[in-house]
Formats: structure tokens, sequence, C-alpha cells
């Protein structure tokens, strides 16, 4: 089960990006969806080797997709 917490939104160099924000309840980790132009690119996990990773950390890795940072 999971629960979206937040989205964001790509600014003029990058105006169809969106990620979105969840907490996974099941297994208590978040979780960010990568979406351009309406298109899921991917969900990833905010897991790296087997350490989860905090929700700024999502809130981060939002930011940099929905800005252009990861390709």
């Amino acid at each position: 089960m999971r629960k979206e917490l937040s989205r964001h939104w790509g600014d003029e160099s990058h105006p169809k990006r969106e990620a979105v924000i969840y907490h996974n309840y099941k297994k208590d980790i978040f979780e960010v969806e990568f979406w351009d132009k309406g298109n899921l690119v991917e969900n990833r996990a905010m897991v790296t080797d087997e350490v989860a990773h905090s929700e700024s950390y999502a809130e981060d890795a939002a930011e940099n997709w929905c800005l252009g940072y990861i390709p």
C-alpha cells in the first residue's frame, strides 16, 4: 500500500516532466515515479544496497528529475 506525499513539476526547460513521491507502507520505503510527457519512465525505490533513504532524499531525487539532472 502506498500513499502519495507530494508532486514536483519541471521548469521551463523541462515543462513535461513530473515526479510523484510515495511512501510504501508495506515495505516502509519511499518511492519516486518519474514521468515525462505523460508517460511513466521509472518507479524508483529510494534504497541503495538494502539501505532505505529518507523522505528528503526522495524529494531531492524528484527535484533532480524535474530539473533535468537525471536524464
